[in-house]
């Protein structure tokens, strides 16, 4: 969504090794911040250089009474998830001992299980247990913030998968397995895929400090640009606002930060809604505010998935990345214009190299190519023409639903670092 629409719109769219790290005579902030530099380290000696995303599993013989983990409940709760919005952002936790009684719950690791991090996304939050809060003690007041790390469980026995929030201190007693494997961004992009359905193709940066570039399948096929006969083409921005600072790193779990990768479903469109010329134009629904498809403990839209993506892939970070960030709060992301000036409240920030494009709070932004990208996926059958149209000056809010429900889906996947580095030297060319 775009910078300032709103106090809701904002929130929507929304550790070297030695010595150093052995001393626990340092302050609790200290010692975060050398465990944290340790494990970055590790990771760019053992494999490629800035690679964050890792694999930590529990060893056998460990206690599970100290491994302990916090999931998100009730995750398909439109209002649950509107609360851990609010109370994250508030830098709180609330949790209960058993699932359901408050927006997470805690749980314990097994020797086998496993969880997946990107070292990039540690928070600092209070950790509060409702079940021995009494309602006139108003909270527990001054509670000491402490790391977390958002987090994909792996559970060994049953194959289930979960998404919450495990404490650094937590990670230190596992094993670290291995960087985090994944499928290939060109093989999720060239994947022989179902032909009945429609899917959007978004490869970003990995540092998301350029644009990303937005291609369309139908049939099977890539669609054609009408105009030159060539594969479609448009860059898009998936970077947020950053909180004024354009130059910090990529963050995607956060409320508000960059889009999340991950496969979204194409619900419908909105138009309306305020008085500007962007409202007037109509914006592409991701999530309707609804749990991602493959949010669910088991696979149960595992079928649909091998239609889309190869299997080699299900259990990938990054297909993973939207629905941990949405069980932490995240909705309501869109495929916006970028014309919303009269909503603006930052300027265009440095880095980005074309005008025409703002950094949001998470929306993918198409700069001033809404509707080109609007008229390629009515061709593709995704919307009617009557659904996109200018209301002119009615400003009521109006939600069309696509045609092609759960037959239209976003794939927004990073590139592969040496792939990014290559198309950065051909541009540059």
């Amino acid at each position: 969504m775009p910078g300032s629409a709103g106090v809701i719109a904002r929130k929507f769219c929304g550790f070297a090794r030695g010595t150093a790290c052995r001393a626990r005579t340092y302050t609790e902030k200290i010692v975060t911040v050398v465990f944290l530099l340790c494990l970055a380290v590790s990771a760019q000696v053992g494999f490629a250089a800035g690679t964050d995303i890792r694999q930590y599993c529990a060893p056998k013989g460990a206690l599970a009474a100290s491994l302990h983990l916090f999931l998100a409940s009730n995750i398909g709760s439109q209002q649950a998830a509107l609360q851990r919005n609010s109370t994250l952002l508030e830098g709180k936790i609330l949790f209960s001992r058993r699932e359901g009684d408050a927006l997470f719950h805690m749980t314990r690791m097994e020797p086998g299980d496993c969880v997946l991090l990107n070292l990039q996304e540690a928070m600092r939050l209070a950790p509060v247990d409702v079940s021995s809060v009494s309602e006139s003690s108003g909270g527990q007041e001054g509670i000491r913030k402490i790391t977390f790390l958002p987090a994909v469980f792996l559970v060994q026995k049953n194959g289930a998968k979960h998404y919450g929030l495990i404490a650094e201190k937590v990670v230190r007693r596992l094993n670290p397995v291995k960087k985090a494997s994944e499928t290939a961004t060109e093989a999720i992009v060239n994947a022989e895929t179902d032909p009945d359905l429609v899917l959007v193709y978004i490869t970003c940066p990995p540092d998301r400090n350029s644009l990303c570039d937005l291609t369309v399948k139908r049939n099977g096929t890539w669609l054609l640009d009408e105009k030159t006969g060539k594969q479609f083409h448009l860059p898009v921005l998936a970077r947020s606002v950053r909180n004024g600072r354009p130059s910090s790193r990529t963050r995607r779990i956060r409320i508000n930060h960059d889009t999340p990768q991950g496969i979204y479903t194409i619900w419908g469109t909105m138009i309306g809604g305020g008085v500007s010329s962007w409202f007037r134009t109509a914006r592409i629904d991701l999530d309707a505010a609804l749990p991602p498809i493959n949010g669910q403990p088991y696979p149960v839209n595992s079928f649909l998935f091998s239609r889309i993506i190869p299997e080699t892939a299900l259990d990938d970070y990054w297909v993973n990345e939207w629905p941990l960030a949405y069980s932490l709060g995240r909705i309501a992301l869109r495929i916006a214009p970028g014309d919303f000036e009269a909503q603006q409240t930052s300027s265009l920030q440095p880095g980005i190299g074309n005008t025409m494009f703002h950094p949001t709070h998470g929306c993918i932004n198409t700069g001033d190519q809404q509707e080109q990208l609007l008229r390629a996926l009515i061709e593709a059958g995704v919307f009617h023409k009557e659904d996109v149209v200018d209301p002119s000056e009615n400003s009521e809010k109006r939600w069309s639903v696509s045609p092609k429900l759960g037959r239209a889906f976003v794939i927004l996947k990073d590139r592969d670092k040496a792939d990014d580095k290559a198309s950065g030297t051909e541009a540059k060319k």
